[in-house]
């Protein structure tokens, strides 16, 4: 039996960095080559410690460098013949340190800290607000505020696209039912934009008949509700998909499309989805007013639109110049930081007012 002594039982973290500039990064961190195995490096690493080190290690060395780069934790001696027979399990070192560096987002998820803005659509003819985007956002325990990309991007890191999409749009309609109680009888725009990510719902198609029980119970209107439906990873081949957006119309809910003009196939969603709402994306409408090739593009979408009785809203609308153009050419609705900034209130179109929402 081989003797234990303090040296060999210290917690080791060893890796086989991908190439020379990881190699270099890891003896920035105190890393060191094992004498009988110099392709390999190690650092002793208390269990106190250990996540510290993989963050600061995600934070140094590139994403991809991660992936090629393999780890393993052991409190096996250095000299043990046992040690590269156990390296044989060794995992990607991105496995670890993608979860400690978004180890918040676990706890948004267990927890359930989201909350949301609330972002006015605007009529663009009349100026009147006629409807507002729910736009998720998380705090953590310490207090640090997480955007709504910070959890998109965590999200499709993690895997979780599924896990996040359902929670977010429960919480929602939770805190709809909070802010529509809280306003009571006076008079607000009350449709809400809530973004959907087709693949999730397609996964689990029963998460669309208790978001409806959950409408119901809380005393909302379907009506009031325009589920958005947004790429932020490949659309899946859903043979159910259009059944399931025929479900979406049946119970009342209103549809639309986010971000066309970039990712989105206007045939595979608007000839066989028919949405309410077609969203042109934010990187089509900035600079619209100046460039010709972006105005060609927007007056050929909106007559596509227009001709299937579809309304079309522009987002991203920062520049005034930009707005001007989009009313003037036709454009139904509009949103961005040029008309109003995303709040955890809602605005009040008669008076331009603001009314607070419990968040």
């Amino acid at each position: 039996m081989q003797n234990v002594n303090l040296a060999t039982d210290d917690l080791k973290l060893i890796i086989q960095p991908c190439d020379r500039e990881t190699e270099l990064y890891l003896y920035q961190l105190g890393f060191r080559p094992i004498e009988s195995v110099p392709q390999l490096l190690y650092r002793i690493a208390g269990e106190a410690k250990l996540a510290d080190l993989f963050f600061r290690i995600s934070q140094l060395i590139s994403d991809s460098a991660q992936i090629a780069s393999r780890f393993l934790v052991t409190r096996l001696s250095l000299e043990s013949r046992n040690l590269l027979v156990e390296f044989l399990s060794a995992q990607p070192l991105s496995s670890m340190t993608l979860m400690i560096k978004n180890s918040w987002f676990l706890q948004v998820l267990a927890r359930q800290r989201l909350f949301f803005k609330y972002q006015p659509i605007f009529d663009l003819k009349s100026g009147r607000v006629v409807a507002h985007e729910c736009l998720a956002r998380a705090k953590s325990d310490q207090g640090q505020c997480f955007s709504g990309q910070q959890l998109i991007d965590a999200a499709l890191s993690m895997n979780l696209t599924f896990e996040f999409d359902e929670l977010a749009r429960s919480t929602c309609f939770e805190s709809l039912a909070k802010l529509c109680t809280k306003v009571g009888a006076i008079e607000v725009p009350q449709t809400f934009f809530v973004n959907v990510l087709p693949n999730a719902i397609a996964r689990d198609p029963k998460t669309l008949e208790q978001n409806f029980q959950q409408v119901m119970e809380l005393g909302l209107h379907p009506e009031q509700i325009v589920f958005e439906l947004t790429e932020v990873e490949v659309l899946e081949n859903h043979a159910d998909l259009p059944r399931l957006i025929e479900q979406i119309r049946s119970w009342g809910f209103g549809l639309a499309i986010d971000d066309l003009g970039s990712n989105v196939a206007i045939d595979h969603y608007c000839m066989e989805f028919r949405p309410d709402v077609i969203k042109l994306d934010r990187g089509l409408i900035h600079g619209c007013s100046r460039y010709v090739l972006k105005q060609v593009m927007i007056k050929s979408l909106l007559q596509f639109a227009h001709e299937l009785k579809i309304a079309v809203l522009a987002e991203g609308l920062e520049d005034g110049n930009d707005i001007e153009f989009c009313r003037e050419l036709g454009i139904d609705l509009g949103q961005g930081f040029g008309l109003a900034t995303p709040e955890t209130m809602l605005w009040q179109a008669r008076s331009d007012r603001l009314l607070s929402t419990a968040c």
